[in-house]
């Protein structure tokens, strides 16, 4: 273990050799083929790696995490899989890069997974209606499409519910329940229109999954996205199932500015995001299901083209941000970000030059913003590596610098 101060915290980081290529080049029993340039195997450069300690160091302590797991891989010049911190507050047990953590909003990527493995197979079109599907008033004119596009324009009913799934995070939830309010409360935009954020449309589309599928949703993620990529230590756990597998770290918000003792939300039930943010994966399984998704492994090359035609994220948004089916376009990166109680993920592939990072806080307090501006100035840091080997570096430029994202960090920090 590796002691470093800063900040006014401890950071313990887990740098075991042999564990991390282990991690970082394992097998997979999965029917999918992840066309990427071969993974170098050895350690990013001490420099880079120095960097990204800094970075993770500093986004624990402005989201009030006691620990973070982070990865990245830069095929032409090495990785960098990294357990930070520890697994909860007062406590010596470090983080380790194998322990599951709750996947967010990577879980709406996965549910349109499943779908355009339906579509694939011929059993549904993306223009289908959802009300053929669900019996729910409200969604006349809405399609399957537009729900993983989230451009459904249904109102998010996290806005309802969020103190409740913090007071009281074990309670199970009913699809239908969250639904009903992200409708009822939809302010009648025209479907199709324009992206909103919007967890409504990912529990509405997994009950339509359900219907189309005749599995649980639990069976489909496996069917259609655990077992082809080879993601063994993921799962979409049922409503009642309020803790995490071991390995796993404690889970904390911050509530009423107390900075010093966050609630601690480790368990939970995972039906308070269901399929927009309830499953549990580890950082090799994500790192492995983010480039499936950003090459579109999974699915026919009709389908890739599909998924990745973005659509823009609002005339405020930089257009070099946009969103495509279940997941966001940065630049030359494609990945999901968000926050589920206790915890917060991004992952990001690059799928030419197969740049991929992976970051895991365990804390929420943030909510997603900060998680993403911590990913994607790793990703500044990555890039820049130098070729090792016989290796060639990627002519690969992000439109944005360190130095931004650092800003938006420091722009909603919960704790200074």
């Amino acid at each position: 273990m590796r002691f470093r101060s800063g900040i006014g915290r401890r950071l313990v980081a887990v740098t075991a050799a042999a564990t991390l290529l282990v991690l970082a080049g394992c097998s997979s029993n999965g029917s999918a083929s992840i066309d990427l340039p071969a993974q170098a195997d050895a350690p990013l450069p001490d420099d880079i790696r120095t960097r990204i300690d800094d970075a993770v160091e500093r986004g624990m302590s402005l989201s009030a995490a006691s620990g973070a797991i982070v990865g990245v891989w830069a095929p032409w010049a090495g990785f960098h899989l990294e357990g930070y911190g520890t697994s909860e507050f007062g406590g010596d047990r470090p983080m380790t890069p194998d322990m599951h953590f709750r996947a967010a909003a990577t879980t709406k990527a996965m549910t349109c997974a499943v779908l355009f493995g339906l579509v694939d197979e011929g059993k549904v079109a993306l223009d289908d209606s959802a009300g053929d599907f669900v019996n729910v008033v409200g969604i006349e004119g809405v399609t399957l499409g537009q729900l993983c596009r989230s451009t459904a324009g249904l109102a998010n009913f996290r806005s309802s519910f969020q103190d409740e799934f913090v007071t009281n995070p074990t309670r199970p939830w009913v699809a239908s329940e969250l639904v009903s309010d992200g409708i009822a409360r939809s302010g009648g935009a025209e479907p199709g229109a324009a992206y909103a954020e919007d967890d409504t449309a990912y529990v509405l589309l997994g009950m339509a999954l359900e219907r189309i599928g005749g599995e649980s949703l639990a069976e489909l993620f496996d069917r259609y996205v655990f077992d082809p990529i080879g993601m063994s230590q993921s799962s979409l756990p049922g409503a009642r199932t309020t803790t995490l597998p071991d390995p796993a770290p404690h889970g904390y918000q911050v509530l009423n500015d107390d900075c010093a003792s966050p609630k601690d939300l480790s368990e939970l039930s995972p039906s308070m995001l269901g399929t927009a943010g309830g499953a549990v994966t580890t950082a090799d399984d994500l790192k492995r299901f983010t480039q499936a998704y950003a090459t579109g492994a999974m699915f026919s090359e009709k389908s890739t083209e599909k998924l990745w035609t973005t659509i823009p994220l609002g005339a405020e948004v930089p257009t070099w941000q946009a969103y495509g089916f279940g997941a966001f376009q940065i630049g030359p990166l494609r990945g999901q970000v968000g926050s589920i109680p206790g915890f917060s993920t991004a992952a990001f592939s690059d799928p030419e030059s197969g740049l991929t990072v992976v970051v895991m806080l365990n804390s929420s307090s943030a909510r997603s913003k900060l998680v993403r501006a911590l990913a994607l100035e790793l990703a500044s840091y990555a890039v820049a590596a130098p070729a090792t080997g016989d290796g060639k570096a990627p002519e690969t430029t992000l439109p944005w610098s360190p130095e931004q994202m650092q800003a938006e960090s420091a722009d909603v920090a919960v704790c200074q």
